[in-house]
């Protein structure tokens, strides 16, 4: 009996460590975790009355997936669009049930950091690897002059790297690995980690890595240096890179300033976005991140227009874009999702669960504040505030409005979006408890 309490202690808590890591292996295993962590943290929450799981954060969500459920069922067009909007639930439920196992286990140990630490090790070669022979270990090649490491034909290395760094912050900082002195090797690898975001090519990673850091620099003192020195070592990294690299290979430096900047003003050679004769640009001078973003939004725009209330629901986008009377110039705009996870949550949802969003965006700007002038009054390097205040900020970028996005009802990036609630909500309790 001891060693099946063991062994679910060890299954659950680990497997929460790692999560992330288990999303790599396929939407199934990480879905059947979900599932499976969720049944056995909340049949023990509502037996034995555990109250404090039910506060007001679970009403928000509640509140907010009720707005996506009825949506969703105002506007069904068939099961396989509503299936997301009726079994979001279990999302939110997640970062509950990570609160939980928190709370009973101690998963900020060693052998979690082993296990990033090899996986980051791993990512970092293979991406150099490819990035200097033009395939990986396991023989994938570079797509579009962008390499992708394990995911093949997946571009959403530097995204996935962006959104598992800050636990892995998080367990160096729990551990006493990273603190206000300098682990000089963890600095370096650190460095060479943010080096492959900025060597895959993914703009908006590489912004909301730099906005990290940047905002984990603004309101953590004791990290100030370690994040100065990292960013000297990614500079440099960075030009010896260009200096170094095969010819045939890719140019980050080309793709994150000189594309971005012929895409947004629709200029240059048609690789790099010729959209001169187009007659949507903002103030007829530029287009929002691209010609193609440029006419999502567009779209968007008019179906928020015609369903302001209560949107259209979970996947009505894809499903209305379609339409006649949404179609655009030259088909523009029409996609899975408006790739922006305001204007789809508004576009879905309506203006009420817009509202919801705004709100936990304010929230979370107004935490961080309050976070960060606890930190300031502190003499000592007290880690668990400082772990709660790179949650927020975590949580903060990943609904980041001002920057394209994934789509935010798709299981794979919803996980990644609400796991580190579950962490800010448990560091958020240690701290209320203690000033209790």
């Amino acid at each position: 009996m001891i060693s099946n309490i063991n062994l679910s202690k060890h299954f659950f808590s680990y497997g929460v460590g790692i999560f992330p890591l288990l999303l790599l292996i396929g939407p199934l295993i990480s879905e059947l975790f979900l599932v499976t962590v969720i049944l056995f943290t909340w049949i023990p929450i509502v037996k034995k009355k555990q109250f404090k799981y039910l506060n007001k954060y679970f009403i928000f969500f509640s509140l907010f997936y009720l707005s996506t459920l009825f949506s969703t069922l105002l506007n069904f067009y068939h099961f396989d669009n509503a299936i997301a909007g009726i079994f979001y639930f279990r999302i939110p439920l997640f970062a509950f049930a990570i609160w939980f196992i928190l709370d009973r286990h101690n998963l900020f140990n060693k052998k979690i950091v082993f296990f990033y630490t090899i996986f980051f090790l791993l990512i970092v070669f293979d991406s150099l690897f490819q990035f200097y022979t033009g395939q990986n270990l396991i023989g994938y090649e570079i797509i579009r002059k962008r390499i992708s490491s394990f995911f093949g034909e997946e571009l959403i290395l530097g995204g996935f790297i962006t959104r598992i760094l800050p636990f892995f912050l998080v367990h160096l900082i729990m551990n006493d690995i990273i603190n206000q002195k300098i682990n000089i090797y963890y600095t370096l690898f650190i460095s060479f980690v943010c080096l492959i975001v900025y060597l895959s090519g993914e703009r908006t990673s590489f912004f909301l890595l730099v906005l990290f850091f940047s905002l984990v620099f603004i309101t953590v003192k004791d990290l100030r240096k370690f994040i100065f020195i990292v960013g000297i070592i990614l500079f440099f990294l960075s030009l010896l890179m260009s200096y170094f690299k095969n010819s045939e290979q890719i140019n980050p430096a080309n793709r994150m300033f000189s594309k971005t900047y012929a895409q947004v003003l629709g200029t240059g050679p048609p690789k790099v976005g010729n959209y001169k004769e187009h007659k949507k640009k903002l103030f007829n001078k530029v287009y929002i991140f691209s010609h193609d973003h440029h006419g999502h939004y567009l779209l968007a725009a008019k179906i928020i227009k015609d369903h302001p209330i209560f949107g259209v629901g979970a996947k009505g986008f894809r499903y209305l874009c379609r339409k006649k009377i949404y179609i655009l110039e030259n088909n523009d705009g029409c996609s899975t999702h408006p790739h922006n996870t305001y204007l789809q949550v508004f576009s879905s949802n309506g203006v009420i669960g817009f509202i919801f969003l705004v709100t936990a965006f304010i929230y979370l700007i107004r935490q961080i504040i309050i976070c960060r002038n606890k930190i300031e009054k502190e003499n000592n390097f007290n880690k668990f505030k400082i772990s709660q205040i790179i949650m927020l900020i975590t949580v903060l970028i990943n609904f980041w409005p001002l920057v394209p996005s994934g789509n935010f009802f798709n299981n794979w990036l919803s996980m990644l979006y609400f796991y580190p609630i579950g962490y800010y909500l448990y560091f958020k309790h240690i701290d209320e408890k203690k000033i209790n």
